[in-house]
């Protein structure tokens, strides 16, 4: 189920709702949002495992996941318990939110199942930037569960995690690029040679701080979200500097393990800025 994964998805969905909402947060709604939020997510993970458990056994990050470690015999049922946790949330979405929400949810579902794991994930260097969308889609789904629209605060935080997630998986790529050589998996530091690793790994990554304090220029976020955003992303650009300066699989890792971090950071900057903001509000 990736719970780990789950959770921050599920903090980038409390984030849309919030910086939505502001104070008008109703507890059933957003109850239900973060229970269907879970079950998507878990499904979803569950049936990557089905789909991914050959190449899972070729990789030493992954081999001891409970498909390719047969803990889980046959592994059809690991497809049904993620086709059942999908299906649950996509209909508890639907009834006790609004088909807004769960159109949102049954997106990302899509993208990630349907486009990264069947389309991309084996097929194109290309497949976490496009796959990547799915980690947008529960902010929109915040959005659309709070007010049954999409707002303009989580439409930047979903373009705000687009941006952020390609970085974030090369540097964990580049740490175990052995690992996708062997799979066969084209991800972009199995592929490419180590110059243009490192400048896909620095760009895409030093981008989102740099986009993300543009957001304060607009309506939709103030001071708050610009504090969160200049703290975490100051400490990401100078892990991004020192990965540039001595690319290594100890600098790629450190740059990882902070970027989950720093999104988190300006996760929790989003939503503060958005209570207060109601506040001062007369």
């Amino acid at each position: 189920m990736k719970v780990r994964i789950a959770a921050l998805l599920l903090l980038v969905a409390a984030a849309g709702y919030v910086s939505t909402s502001g104070l008008a947060i109703d507890p059933w709604r957003f109850g239900l949002l973060m229970l269907t939020g879970f079950l998507a997510s878990a499904g979803a993970s569950a049936i990557n495992h089905y789909i991914d458990r050959d190449l899972d056994s070729l990789m030493g990050r992954t081999r001891a996941r409970p498909l390719p470690a047969h803990r889980i015999e046959p592994p059809g049922r690991a497809l049904g318990f993620g086709l059942g946790l999908s299906l649950v949330a996509l209909g508890v979405a639907y009834l006790g939110l609004n088909p807004l929400t769960a159109g949102m949810i049954g997106l990302g579902l899509f993208v990630y199942v349907g486009v990264y794991t069947l389309g991309l994930k084996r097929t194109h260097a290309s497949n976490i930037v496009i796959g990547g969308f799915a980690g947008s889609c529960p902010a929109l789904a915040g959005s659309a569960a709070a007010v049954g629209v999409l707002s303009a605060p989580a439409i930047l935080l979903a373009v705000l995690v687009f941006l952020w997630t390609p970085g974030h998986f090369w540097a964990l790529a580049y740490r175990s690029r052995e690992d996708y050589r062997r799979a066969g998996i084209p991800m972009l530091p199995a592929v490419s040679d180590e110059r243009t690793t490192v400048r896909a790994i620095a760009v895409s990554t030093a981008l989102v701080p740099v986009a993300t304090l543009g957001f304060y220029l607009t309506p939709a976020f103030g001071l708050p979200f610009l504090v969160a955003a200049a703290l975490g992303g100051g400490i990401l650009l100078a892990l991004t500097w020192r990965f540039v300066r001595r690319p290594s699989v100890e600098t790629a890792w450190a740059g990882y393990k902070f970027s989950g971090t720093y999104l988190a950071i300006v996760l929790v900057g989003a939503m503060l800025d958005a209570v207060v903001a109601h506040r001062l509000v007369p």
